[in-house]
């Protein structure tokens, strides 16, 4: 069986570049929210970020709005903002790559003056018509994911037909209207976010096609619910479809559990390297 090649970038942030290709980047999840779909908010966000870096993330993403269906509802942008601003603050202090995951640009703008060099758009630039032009003002790095509908709509959405070729068309539509600077650039095939059980592991499945992109890719599954099983039995599920990501040529991983995410990484590169 053979494996992807994983093409070479320089990924340009806000104010430094990330080397992409020779081995997989993780980032780790830092939620400050009350209702998050995995962890409930039950870390304080700043100690848990320094802890995951502790334990070898390289990127740590922040979010202040859970996106889980059936959470708590869409927060006001002051709420959000109250929510990690602080936080990003704290952490830019230690030099640590920061992301923010929002799909509002006045967060946006906000989290990147604060320290942030990369913004996580869940949306792909889409629920909110001014985020694009934000990220190009700001010049930082930023997840463009793909994304069908709001999450209070994904229950009732048309299961997917040819859904690797349409996740690529519209990744492809999306980044040419955004006005981005590629180099600014990282794809996400946006695994759950609007897309039915099976259909994730046909993106799985099809997704080194998404290399035709010349851009390099990201994928967060991290205790999905399509994985399976109950949520603190996802662990190892995680690991494996994650593992086969970087196998079709993933750069970046997005987790919640660095310590796990790293042996799957290891074993994961070491394959790539004798590929």
């Amino acid at each position: 069986m053979g494996f992807a090649r994983r093409d070479r970038f320089l990924w340009q942030l806000r104010s430094r570049q990330l080397s992409l290709g020779e081995r997989t980047l993780v980032m780790g999840i830092v939620n400050a929210t009350p209702d998050s779909f995995s962890d409930g908010g039950h870390y304080d966000p700043v100690a848990h970020g320094l802890r995951l870096l502790d334990e070898g993330a390289d990127i740590l993403d922040l979010g202040g709005e859970s996106t889980r269906p059936g959470g708590a509802g869409e927060v006001r942008g002051e709420e959000e903002q109250g929510r990690v601003l602080p936080v990003i603050e704290a952490l830019a202090k230690t030099a640590a790559i920061v992301s923010i995951d929002s799909y509002r640009a006045s967060t946006a703008r906000l989290a990147v003056e604060a320290g942030a060099e990369i913004v996580n758009d869940v949306s792909g630039l889409l629920w909110d018509p001014e985020m694009a032009a934000i990220c190009r003002a700001l010049g930082c790095g930023v997840v463009l994911m793909h994304t069908r509908g709001k999450p209070s709509e994904w229950a009732t959405l048309p299961p997917m037909t040819e859904i690797v070729p349409t996740v690529f068309r519209e990744l492809q539509e999306r980044v040419e209207e955004s006005g981005i600077a590629r180099e600014h650039l990282i794809v996400d095939p946006g695994f759950g976010f609007g897309k039915r059980g099976e259909e994730n592991f046909t993106l799985i499945a099809g997704l080194e096609s998404l290399k035709e992109l010349g851009l390099p890719i990201m994928a967060g599954a991290s205790r999905k619910g399509f994985l399976g099983g109950e949520l603190r039995d996802r662990e190892f599920a995680t690991v494996a479809l994650h593992t086969a990501a970087i196998l079709s040529g993933t750069h970046v991983i997005r987790t919640h559990n660095v310590k796990a995410a790293l042996q799957g990484t290891r074993i994961a590169d070491k394959i790539l390297a004798g590929a």
